[in-house]
Protein backbone atom coordinates (compact mmCIF):
# COMPACT_ATOMS: atom_id res chain seq x y z
CA UNK A 1 0.00 0.00 0.00
CA UNK A 2 1.24 3.52 -0.70
CA UNK A 3 2.33 5.60 2.27
CA UNK A 4 0.80 8.79 0.89
CA UNK A 5 -1.34 9.48 -2.10
CA UNK A 6 -2.93 12.42 -3.88
CA UNK A 7 -4.80 12.87 -7.11
CA UNK A 8 -2.84 16.04 -7.80
CA UNK A 9 -0.72 15.78 -10.95
CA UNK A 10 1.57 18.84 -11.17
CA UNK A 11 2.11 20.51 -14.50
CA UNK A 12 5.38 22.38 -14.29
CA UNK A 13 6.82 21.34 -17.64
CA UNK A 14 5.41 24.40 -19.38
CA UNK A 15 7.47 26.72 -17.21
CA UNK A 16 10.98 27.06 -18.62
CA UNK A 17 12.36 28.53 -15.39
CA UNK A 18 11.87 25.25 -13.51
CA UNK A 19 13.52 23.28 -16.28
CA UNK A 20 16.72 25.29 -16.34
CA UNK A 21 16.87 26.25 -12.66
CA UNK A 22 16.36 23.30 -10.28
CA UNK A 23 17.60 25.43 -7.38
CA UNK A 24 14.67 27.82 -7.78
CA UNK A 25 12.40 24.81 -8.15
CA UNK A 26 13.67 23.43 -4.80
CA UNK A 27 13.18 26.75 -3.05
CA UNK A 28 9.79 27.61 -4.56
CA UNK A 29 8.09 24.19 -4.67
CA UNK A 30 9.83 22.12 -1.98
CA UNK A 31 10.59 24.82 0.56
CA UNK A 32 14.29 23.96 0.82
CA UNK A 33 17.32 26.16 0.14
CA UNK A 34 20.26 24.20 -1.24
CA UNK A 35 23.64 25.40 -0.04
CA UNK A 36 26.43 26.19 -2.50
CA UNK A 37 27.68 22.70 -3.38
CA UNK A 38 24.18 21.25 -3.46
CA UNK A 39 23.19 24.02 -5.87
CA UNK A 40 26.26 23.24 -7.98
CA UNK A 41 25.17 19.60 -8.30
CA UNK A 42 21.59 20.49 -9.24
CA UNK A 43 22.68 23.03 -11.83
CA UNK A 44 25.17 20.53 -13.26
CA UNK A 45 22.40 17.97 -13.78
CA UNK A 46 20.33 20.58 -15.61
CA UNK A 47 23.19 21.49 -17.94
CA UNK A 48 25.08 18.23 -18.47
CA UNK A 49 24.12 14.66 -19.38
CA UNK A 50 26.74 12.99 -17.18
CA UNK A 51 27.61 14.24 -13.69
CA UNK A 52 29.95 12.63 -11.17
CA UNK A 53 30.26 13.86 -7.58
CA UNK A 54 33.00 12.64 -5.24
CA UNK A 55 32.35 13.70 -1.70
CA UNK A 56 33.26 13.52 1.95
CA UNK A 57 30.94 11.88 4.45
CA UNK A 58 27.87 13.82 5.54
CA UNK A 59 27.86 16.36 2.72
CA UNK A 60 24.14 16.26 1.96
CA UNK A 61 24.73 14.71 -1.47
CA UNK A 62 21.99 12.10 -0.99
CA UNK A 63 19.46 14.80 -0.09
CA UNK A 64 20.47 16.62 -3.27
CA UNK A 65 19.78 13.47 -5.29
CA UNK A 66 16.30 13.31 -3.73
CA UNK A 67 15.62 16.89 -4.81
CA UNK A 68 16.87 16.04 -8.30
CA UNK A 69 14.48 13.06 -8.47
CA UNK A 70 11.42 15.21 -7.74
CA UNK A 71 12.58 18.03 -10.00
CA UNK A 72 13.05 15.66 -12.97
CA UNK A 73 9.58 14.14 -12.63
CA UNK A 74 7.85 17.46 -12.13
CA UNK A 75 9.31 19.18 -15.19
CA UNK A 76 8.36 16.37 -17.60
CA UNK A 77 5.08 14.74 -18.56
CA UNK A 78 6.91 11.60 -19.72
CA UNK A 79 9.94 10.74 -17.56
CA UNK A 80 11.59 8.02 -15.49
CA UNK A 81 14.05 8.24 -12.61
CA UNK A 82 15.91 5.05 -11.71
CA UNK A 83 17.96 5.07 -8.51
CA UNK A 84 20.33 2.35 -7.37
CA UNK A 85 22.99 1.66 -4.75
CA UNK A 86 25.04 -1.38 -3.70
CA UNK A 87 22.71 -2.42 -0.85
CA UNK A 88 18.99 -2.40 -0.13
CA UNK A 89 19.60 -0.38 3.04
CA UNK A 90 21.31 2.38 1.08
CA UNK A 91 18.38 2.58 -1.33
CA UNK A 92 15.51 2.32 1.15
CA UNK A 93 16.87 4.05 4.25
CA UNK A 94 19.01 6.75 2.70
CA UNK A 95 17.97 8.15 -0.69
CA UNK A 96 14.34 7.03 -0.63
CA UNK A 97 13.89 8.14 2.95
CA UNK A 98 14.82 11.64 1.76
CA UNK A 99 12.41 11.35 -1.16
CA UNK A 100 9.57 10.17 1.09
CA UNK A 101 10.21 12.99 3.58
CA UNK A 102 10.17 15.64 0.86
CA UNK A 103 7.01 14.17 -0.62
CA UNK A 104 5.25 14.10 2.74
CA UNK A 105 6.10 17.74 3.44
CA UNK A 106 4.96 18.83 -0.05
CA UNK A 107 2.30 16.32 -0.98
CA UNK A 108 -0.15 18.90 -2.33
CA UNK A 109 2.49 20.26 -4.68
CA UNK A 110 4.07 16.97 -5.75
CA UNK A 111 1.06 14.66 -5.82
CA UNK A 112 1.28 11.16 -7.20
CA UNK A 113 1.39 7.95 -5.19
CA UNK A 114 4.46 7.09 -3.17
CA UNK A 115 5.55 3.68 -1.94
CA UNK A 116 8.70 2.62 -0.10
CA UNK A 117 10.91 2.86 -3.19
CA UNK A 118 8.55 4.07 -5.91
CA UNK A 119 6.83 7.34 -6.76
CA UNK A 120 4.24 7.06 -9.49
CA UNK A 121 2.23 9.58 -11.51
CA UNK A 122 1.47 7.41 -14.53
CA UNK A 123 2.90 4.35 -16.32
CA UNK A 124 5.20 6.69 -18.25
CA UNK A 125 6.07 8.99 -15.37
CA UNK A 126 7.58 7.51 -12.23
CA UNK A 127 10.68 6.99 -10.07
CA UNK A 128 11.89 3.64 -8.77
CA UNK A 129 14.74 2.51 -6.55
CA UNK A 130 16.45 -0.85 -6.13
CA UNK A 131 19.77 -2.44 -5.25
CA UNK A 132 21.35 -4.99 -7.54
CA UNK A 133 24.56 -6.86 -8.24
CA UNK A 134 23.59 -7.71 -11.82
CA UNK A 135 22.45 -5.67 -14.78
CA UNK A 136 19.19 -7.58 -15.26
CA UNK A 137 17.03 -5.12 -13.32
CA UNK A 138 17.89 -2.29 -15.71
CA UNK A 139 16.33 -4.02 -18.69
CA UNK A 140 13.19 -2.34 -20.00
CA UNK A 141 13.74 1.19 -18.65
CA UNK A 142 13.38 3.44 -21.67
CA UNK A 143 12.04 6.96 -21.83
CA UNK A 144 12.76 10.13 -23.81
CA UNK A 145 13.60 11.67 -20.43
CA UNK A 146 15.41 9.23 -18.15
CA UNK A 147 17.57 10.11 -15.16
CA UNK A 148 19.67 7.37 -13.54
CA UNK A 149 21.06 8.11 -10.06
CA UNK A 150 23.81 5.90 -8.65
CA UNK A 151 24.40 6.39 -4.92
CA UNK A 152 27.61 5.11 -3.28
CA UNK A 153 28.85 4.86 -6.84
CA UNK A 154 32.36 3.58 -6.07
CA UNK A 155 30.96 0.27 -4.79
CA UNK A 156 28.65 -0.48 -7.72
CA UNK A 157 29.78 -3.37 -9.92
CA UNK A 158 30.97 -2.73 -13.44
CA UNK A 159 28.36 -5.15 -14.82
CA UNK A 160 25.69 -2.81 -13.43
CA UNK A 161 27.29 0.21 -15.11
CA UNK A 162 27.32 -1.70 -18.40
CA UNK A 163 23.57 -2.24 -18.06
CA UNK A 164 22.98 1.40 -17.10
CA UNK A 165 24.68 2.57 -20.28
CA UNK A 166 22.06 0.63 -22.24
CA UNK A 167 19.34 2.83 -20.71
CA UNK A 168 21.01 6.12 -21.59
CA UNK A 169 20.36 6.08 -25.30
CA UNK A 170 18.17 9.16 -25.79
CA UNK A 171 19.25 12.76 -26.29
CA UNK A 172 17.89 13.87 -22.91
CA UNK A 173 19.02 10.91 -20.82
CA UNK A 174 21.12 11.78 -17.78
CA UNK A 175 23.37 10.01 -15.29
CA UNK A 176 24.26 11.21 -11.80
CA UNK A 177 26.91 9.28 -9.85
CA UNK A 178 27.58 10.27 -6.23
CA UNK A 179 29.76 8.70 -3.58
CA UNK A 180 32.92 8.61 -1.52
CA UNK A 181 36.08 8.17 -3.62
CA UNK A 182 37.12 4.90 -1.99
CA UNK A 183 38.40 2.88 -4.95
CA UNK A 184 41.05 3.61 -7.56
CA UNK A 185 39.41 1.78 -10.45
CA UNK A 186 36.07 1.44 -12.22
CA UNK A 187 33.52 3.70 -13.90
CA UNK A 188 33.26 6.13 -10.99
CA UNK A 189 37.04 6.56 -10.73
CA UNK A 190 37.40 6.84 -14.50
CA UNK A 191 34.88 9.70 -14.57
CA UNK A 192 37.45 11.85 -12.75
CA UNK A 193 40.44 10.58 -14.69
CA UNK A 194 40.61 9.02 -18.16
CA UNK A 195 36.93 9.84 -18.94
CA UNK A 196 36.83 13.27 -17.33
CA UNK A 197 36.10 14.92 -20.69
CA UNK A 198 32.76 13.04 -20.74
CA UNK A 199 31.58 14.14 -17.28
CA UNK A 200 30.89 17.27 -15.34
CA UNK A 201 32.81 16.46 -12.17
CA UNK A 202 32.33 17.96 -8.71
CA UNK A 203 34.25 17.43 -5.50
CA UNK A 204 32.89 18.20 -2.02
CA UNK A 205 35.30 18.49 0.89
CA UNK A 206 34.22 18.75 4.50
CA UNK A 207 35.57 22.28 4.35
CA UNK A 208 33.02 23.13 1.63
CA UNK A 209 30.07 22.30 3.91
CA UNK A 210 27.99 24.80 5.96
CA UNK A 211 29.69 24.02 9.30
CA UNK A 212 32.93 25.38 7.84
CA UNK A 213 31.72 27.97 5.31
CA UNK A 214 29.14 29.65 7.55
CA UNK A 215 26.40 29.46 4.91
CA UNK A 216 23.77 28.71 7.58
CA UNK A 217 21.97 31.95 8.54
CA UNK A 218 22.69 33.44 11.95
CA UNK A 219 20.71 31.78 14.72
CA UNK A 220 20.22 28.52 12.82
CA UNK A 221 22.17 25.30 13.26
CA UNK A 222 23.86 23.01 10.75
CA UNK A 223 21.21 20.66 9.28
CA UNK A 224 21.04 17.24 10.91
CA UNK A 225 23.28 14.68 9.23
CA UNK A 226 25.88 17.08 7.85
CA UNK A 227 29.53 16.72 8.77
CA UNK A 228 30.76 18.66 11.82
CA UNK A 229 34.17 20.07 12.82
CA UNK A 230 34.22 17.75 15.83
CA UNK A 231 33.88 14.68 13.61
CA UNK A 232 36.65 15.92 11.29
CA UNK A 233 38.98 16.43 14.25
CA UNK A 234 38.23 12.94 15.54
CA UNK A 235 39.16 11.34 12.19
CA UNK A 236 42.28 13.49 12.05
CA UNK A 237 43.41 12.36 15.51
CA UNK A 238 42.50 8.70 15.05
CA UNK A 239 43.71 8.14 11.49
CA UNK A 240 46.00 11.04 10.60
CA UNK A 241 45.84 13.52 7.72
CA UNK A 242 47.73 11.19 5.37
CA UNK A 243 45.42 8.22 5.90
CA UNK A 244 43.12 6.91 3.20
CA UNK A 245 40.14 7.50 5.49
CA UNK A 246 40.99 11.18 5.93
CA UNK A 247 41.30 11.63 2.17
CA UNK A 248 37.95 10.14 1.19
CA UNK A 249 35.90 10.76 4.34
CA UNK A 250 37.04 14.35 5.00
CA UNK A 251 38.63 15.74 1.84
CA UNK A 252 36.35 13.97 -0.62
CA UNK A 253 39.42 13.02 -2.59
CA UNK A 254 41.10 9.89 -3.80
CA UNK A 255 43.69 8.60 -1.35
CA UNK A 256 47.29 8.33 -2.48
CA UNK A 257 46.93 4.69 -1.52
CA UNK A 258 43.67 2.92 -0.81
CA UNK A 259 43.53 0.69 2.25
CA UNK A 260 43.95 -2.59 0.37
CA UNK A 261 45.98 -1.54 -2.69
CA UNK A 262 49.61 -2.50 -3.18
CA UNK A 263 51.17 0.51 -4.90
CA UNK A 264 50.41 4.11 -3.94
CA UNK A 265 48.93 6.56 -6.41
CA UNK A 266 51.54 9.10 -5.29
CA UNK A 267 54.39 6.81 -6.36
CA UNK A 268 52.66 6.02 -9.65
CA UNK A 269 52.01 9.66 -10.55
CA UNK A 270 55.59 10.54 -9.57
CA UNK A 271 56.75 7.90 -12.06
CA UNK A 272 54.85 9.66 -14.87
CA UNK A 273 56.93 12.79 -14.27
CA UNK A 274 60.29 11.06 -13.77
CA UNK A 275 62.99 11.46 -16.41
CA UNK A 276 66.26 9.54 -16.43
CA UNK A 277 69.28 10.03 -18.67
CA UNK A 278 69.80 7.51 -21.43
CA UNK A 279 71.60 4.42 -20.19
CA UNK A 280 73.59 3.17 -23.23
CA UNK A 281 74.80 0.04 -21.50
CA UNK A 282 71.28 -1.11 -20.62
CA UNK A 283 69.72 -3.68 -22.92
CA UNK A 284 66.02 -3.23 -23.80
CA UNK A 285 63.67 -5.58 -21.96
CA UNK A 286 60.12 -6.46 -22.99
CA UNK A 287 57.21 -7.71 -20.91
CA UNK A 288 54.43 -9.40 -22.88
CA UNK A 289 51.05 -10.22 -21.33
CA UNK A 290 48.95 -12.48 -23.54
CA UNK A 291 45.16 -12.04 -23.79
CA UNK A 292 43.09 -14.97 -22.55
CA UNK A 293 39.51 -13.69 -22.71
CA UNK A 294 37.48 -12.02 -25.43
CA UNK A 295 37.60 -8.43 -24.16
CA UNK A 296 41.20 -8.53 -22.99
CA UNK A 297 44.18 -7.17 -24.88
CA UNK A 298 47.67 -8.51 -25.29
CA UNK A 299 50.08 -5.84 -24.08
CA UNK A 300 53.76 -5.29 -24.75
CA UNK A 301 55.87 -3.00 -22.55
CA UNK A 302 59.45 -2.19 -23.47
CA UNK A 303 61.86 -0.56 -21.06
CA UNK A 304 65.46 0.52 -21.26
CA UNK A 305 66.92 0.75 -17.78
CA UNK A 306 64.41 2.59 -15.59
CA UNK A 307 62.38 4.11 -18.45
CA UNK A 308 59.41 2.60 -20.23
CA UNK A 309 60.02 3.49 -23.86
CA UNK A 310 57.05 1.72 -25.46
CA UNK A 311 53.60 0.49 -24.46
CA UNK A 312 51.33 -1.16 -27.00
CA UNK A 313 48.01 -2.97 -26.55
CA UNK A 314 46.43 -5.06 -29.29
CA UNK A 315 43.21 -7.12 -29.35
CA UNK A 316 43.18 -10.84 -28.78
CA UNK A 317 44.23 -12.60 -32.01
CA UNK A 318 45.52 -16.01 -33.01
CA UNK A 319 48.86 -17.39 -31.89
CA UNK A 320 50.83 -16.59 -35.05
CA UNK A 321 49.59 -13.02 -35.33
CA UNK A 322 50.34 -12.38 -31.65
CA UNK A 323 53.82 -13.83 -32.12
CA UNK A 324 54.28 -11.71 -35.26
CA UNK A 325 53.30 -8.49 -33.45
CA UNK A 326 55.68 -9.31 -30.60
CA UNK A 327 58.48 -10.10 -33.05
CA UNK A 328 58.01 -6.74 -34.77
CA UNK A 329 58.32 -4.91 -31.44
CA UNK A 330 61.39 -6.95 -30.46
CA UNK A 331 63.17 -6.04 -33.68
CA UNK A 332 61.96 -2.43 -33.72
CA UNK A 333 63.45 -1.69 -30.30
CA UNK A 334 66.33 -4.14 -30.26
CA UNK A 335 64.91 -6.09 -27.32
CA UNK A 336 67.45 -8.49 -25.82
CA UNK A 337 65.34 -10.06 -23.05
CA UNK A 338 61.62 -10.86 -23.27
CA UNK A 339 59.51 -12.01 -20.32
CA UNK A 340 56.35 -13.64 -21.64
CA UNK A 341 53.21 -14.76 -19.84
CA UNK A 342 53.26 -18.43 -20.81
CA UNK A 343 49.83 -19.43 -19.49
CA UNK A 344 47.43 -20.68 -22.18
CA UNK A 345 48.20 -19.38 -25.66
CA UNK A 346 51.28 -17.65 -24.26
CA UNK A 347 53.23 -20.91 -24.33
CA UNK A 348 52.90 -21.06 -28.11
CA UNK A 349 53.99 -17.43 -28.47
CA UNK A 350 56.95 -18.14 -26.19
CA UNK A 351 58.05 -21.11 -28.31
CA UNK A 352 57.89 -19.02 -31.48
CA UNK A 353 59.87 -16.13 -30.03
CA UNK A 354 62.53 -18.50 -28.70
CA UNK A 355 63.33 -19.22 -32.35
CA UNK A 356 64.57 -15.65 -32.78
CA UNK A 357 68.35 -15.59 -32.39
CA UNK A 358 68.71 -11.99 -31.20
CA UNK A 359 66.48 -12.25 -28.09
CA UNK A 360 66.40 -14.43 -24.99
CA UNK A 361 62.84 -15.33 -24.05
CA UNK A 362 61.72 -16.38 -20.57
CA UNK A 363 58.39 -17.95 -19.70
CA UNK A 364 56.49 -16.64 -16.69
CA UNK A 365 53.63 -18.47 -14.99
CA UNK A 366 52.26 -16.28 -12.24
CA UNK A 367 50.64 -19.25 -10.54
CA UNK A 368 53.92 -21.04 -9.94
CA UNK A 369 55.66 -21.22 -6.57
CA UNK A 370 57.62 -18.12 -5.50
CA UNK A 371 61.23 -18.04 -4.39
CA UNK A 372 60.11 -17.78 -0.76
CA UNK A 373 56.59 -19.11 0.02
CA UNK A 374 56.78 -17.46 3.44
CA UNK A 375 56.78 -14.05 1.77
CA UNK A 376 54.64 -14.53 -1.33
CA UNK A 377 51.68 -16.70 -2.24
CA UNK A 378 52.87 -17.23 -5.84
CA UNK A 379 55.19 -15.83 -8.52
CA UNK A 380 52.70 -13.12 -9.47
CA UNK A 381 52.65 -11.75 -5.92
CA UNK A 382 56.45 -11.86 -5.85
CA UNK A 383 56.72 -10.08 -9.19
CA UNK A 384 54.38 -7.24 -8.16
CA UNK A 385 56.00 -6.90 -4.76
CA UNK A 386 59.25 -6.27 -6.62
CA UNK A 387 57.47 -3.71 -8.84
CA UNK A 388 56.14 -2.01 -5.70
CA UNK A 389 59.73 -1.54 -4.45
CA UNK A 390 60.75 -0.11 -7.82
CA UNK A 391 57.96 2.49 -7.55
CA UNK A 392 58.68 3.28 -3.88
CA UNK A 393 62.36 3.91 -4.60
CA UNK A 394 61.55 6.14 -7.57
CA UNK A 395 63.43 3.90 -9.99
CA UNK A 396 60.85 3.92 -12.77
CA UNK A 397 59.49 6.25 -15.44
CA UNK A 398 56.18 5.34 -17.11
CA UNK A 399 53.95 7.01 -19.72
CA UNK A 400 51.02 9.11 -18.52
CA UNK A 401 48.54 6.46 -19.61
CA UNK A 402 45.29 6.68 -17.57
CA UNK A 403 44.48 3.00 -18.03
CA UNK A 404 47.93 1.90 -16.91
CA UNK A 405 47.82 4.22 -13.90
CA UNK A 406 44.37 2.96 -12.89
CA UNK A 407 45.38 -0.69 -13.20
CA UNK A 408 48.57 -0.33 -11.16
CA UNK A 409 46.83 1.80 -8.51
CA UNK A 410 44.00 -0.70 -8.07
CA UNK A 411 46.00 -3.87 -7.40
CA UNK A 412 44.31 -5.25 -4.30
CA UNK A 413 46.10 -7.56 -1.92
CA UNK A 414 45.75 -9.39 1.36
CA UNK A 415 47.88 -11.68 3.50
CA UNK A 416 47.28 -15.38 3.93
CA UNK A 417 47.06 -16.91 7.41
CA UNK A 418 50.73 -17.82 7.03
CA UNK A 419 51.66 -14.17 6.33
CA UNK A 420 52.31 -14.48 2.59
CA UNK A 421 51.35 -11.63 0.26
CA UNK A 422 48.53 -12.58 -2.13
CA UNK A 423 47.12 -10.42 -4.93
CA UNK A 424 43.45 -10.38 -5.84
CA UNK A 425 42.87 -13.07 -8.46
CA UNK A 426 41.89 -12.24 -12.04
CA UNK A 427 38.89 -14.55 -11.72
CA UNK A 428 37.61 -12.44 -8.82
CA UNK A 429 38.19 -9.25 -10.80
CA UNK A 430 36.34 -10.63 -13.80
CA UNK A 431 33.41 -11.81 -11.67
CA UNK A 432 33.16 -8.27 -10.24
CA UNK A 433 33.01 -6.84 -13.74
CA UNK A 434 36.51 -5.32 -13.59
CA UNK A 435 38.83 -5.70 -16.57
CA UNK A 436 41.99 -7.75 -16.40
CA UNK A 437 45.03 -5.59 -15.52
CA UNK A 438 46.78 -6.38 -18.81
CA UNK A 439 48.97 -3.26 -18.88
CA UNK A 440 49.97 -3.61 -15.23
CA UNK A 441 50.92 -7.25 -15.81
CA UNK A 442 53.05 -6.38 -18.84
CA UNK A 443 54.76 -3.64 -16.83
CA UNK A 444 55.59 -6.05 -14.00
CA UNK A 445 56.97 -8.52 -16.53
CA UNK A 446 59.14 -5.81 -18.12
CA UNK A 447 60.67 -4.92 -14.75
CA UNK A 448 61.67 -8.46 -14.03
CA UNK A 449 65.48 -8.33 -14.11
CA UNK A 450 67.12 -10.52 -16.78
CA UNK A 451 68.83 -13.46 -15.09
CA UNK A 452 72.42 -14.57 -15.48
CA UNK A 453 71.26 -18.14 -16.06
CA UNK A 454 69.84 -20.12 -19.02
CA UNK A 455 66.73 -18.43 -20.53
CA UNK A 456 64.50 -21.48 -20.12
CA UNK A 457 64.41 -20.96 -16.34
CA UNK A 458 62.11 -18.35 -14.81
CA UNK A 459 63.83 -15.96 -12.45
CA UNK A 460 62.51 -13.10 -10.30
CA UNK A 461 64.82 -11.17 -7.95
CA UNK A 462 64.39 -12.23 -4.29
Amino acid sequence: MPQQQSSTVPRLSSSKIWRINPVKFATHHLGVTPWRKQAEILNAIARHNHVAVRSCNGSGKTFTAAVATLWWLMIHDDAIVVTTAPTKRQVTNLLWREIRNLHQRNIEVIGGRIFKTRLEFSPKRYAIGFSTNTGDKFQGFHSPNILVIVDEAAAVLETVYDAISGCLTTKHSKLLMIGNPTTLAGTFYDAFHKNRDLYKTIRISAFDTPAFTGEIPTGETVPTGLITPEWVQRIKRQRGEQSAEYFYRVLGDYPVKAVDTLISLYDIERATKQEFPDEPNEKPVMGLDIARYGDNHSVAVVRKGKTVTWLEAFPKCDLMETAGRATRIIRQFGVKHAFIDEVGMGSGVLDRIREIDEVQAYGVNGGNKPNDPKLHFNKRAQMFDHLKEVFEHGNISIPDDPELISQVASLNYRYTSAGALRLEGKEVMRNNGRPSPDKADALALAFTDPPSRPPFLMYIPP
